[in-house]
């Protein structure tokens, strides 16, 4: 197996040659040309065509959908998001970030909805060594930045643009309303082109918030706001993602109705079963893959499948 710094740097490498593919078609896009589009589409089709492994063929398909994806669709949700109140003390917020396996992490003022700037770890551990124990002496509001504010119906060929102009790769995704939705990186857009990427750094349980699985090994216990596309890329799931965002959303839009506690439903054989439910949020759900393909075409009715 070649070693881990040619990996990284072949990996580099093919990133760059697709961001410069992208740069280009979007450059012959601005000119209103309809051959130039289909030249490029051609082109990445062709080669889609000639790649030797499925991983190949899916890459170059997922440049092609980048320009149809919207951040909304891969950020990190509010729900599930890491911040902290900026009236937390120096000494406290610097033990939180410790082990904190992010580089970045927003700051709310009273409400976490209210992100009012971004803080980044090795900034401030650098300023905590620096001051010798004296943290009372560091001022936060001086370390971090303002935040980045996106819209949530931006593309991620808009978004990575934004993110090569800017030179960042983090930013707030808000609403219409300018409501908080999430947070998009730079590594959400590129893991919809290679997949996962994980390195030395990464905490491996980190990827597992919000799913354990059940005492009989056979079935996942998955929080309801989990994105359905990261459970689909995890475990190479295929269900339909095209009307909903979240596994909560997938059995909104399948039931047409908001499940009960102990109901249970199976939508392209997988088994779906309401664990816990808060007012009008499905909060918890046991999901049981199917055991063997025959049963991936059983569709069966809410009414069918209450409990």
């Amino acid at each position: 197996m070649p070693p881990l710094s040619y990996l990284i740097f072949m990996l580099i490498l093919i990133l760059a040659v697709i961001i410069l593919g992208i740069a280009l078609y979007m450059q012959k896009r601005r000119s209103n040309t309809a051959s130039a589009d289909e030249e490029i589409i051609s082109e990445i089709r062709g080669a889609m065509n000639h790649a030797d492994a499925p991983e190949e063929k899916e890459m170059l398909k997922s440049v092609l959908d980048l320009d149809e994806i919207q951040v909304y669709d891969v950020m990190n949700h509010r729900k599930n998001l890491f911040s902290l109140d900026i009236s937390t003390p120096s000494a406290e917020i610097i033990s939180k970030l410790i082990d904190c396996p992010f580089s970045r992490v927003p700051l709310y003022q009273e409400k976490p909805d209210n992100i009012v700037g971004v803080i980044r770890v090795r900034h401030l551990l650098k300023a905590a060594i620096e001051k010798q124990g004296r943290f009372e002496e560091i001022d936060i509001k001086k370390l971090m930045s303002k935040p980045w504010f996106i819209p949530d119906t931006t593309t991620l060929l808009q978004q990575l643009q934004l993110f090569r102009a800017r030179r960042e790769h983090f930013a707030i995704v808000v609403d219409e309303y300018g409501d908080l939705q999430g947070i998009v990186t730079l590594e959400d857009i590129l893991e919809e082109i290679v997949g996962d990427i994980n390195d030395e750094t990464d905490i491996e349980s980190i990827d597992l918030i919000g799913i354990k699985k059940s005492a009989d090994k056979k079935s996942l216990i998955i929080d309801g706001q989990l994105p359905l596309r990261d459970l689909n890329r995890r475990y190479n799931w295929n269900l339909n993602d095209e009307n909903a965002v979240t596994l909560a959303g997938y059995l909104l839009d399948a039931t047409r109705s908001i499940p009960q506690e102990g109901q249970k439903f199976i939508f392209e054989g997988f088994e779906f079963e309401v664990l816990k439910r808060s007012k009008n949020q499905l909060r918890s759900i046991r999901v049981t893959p199917p055991v063997t393909p025959q049963n991936t075409n059983k569709t069966q009715t809410p009414q069918d499948q209450q409990s």
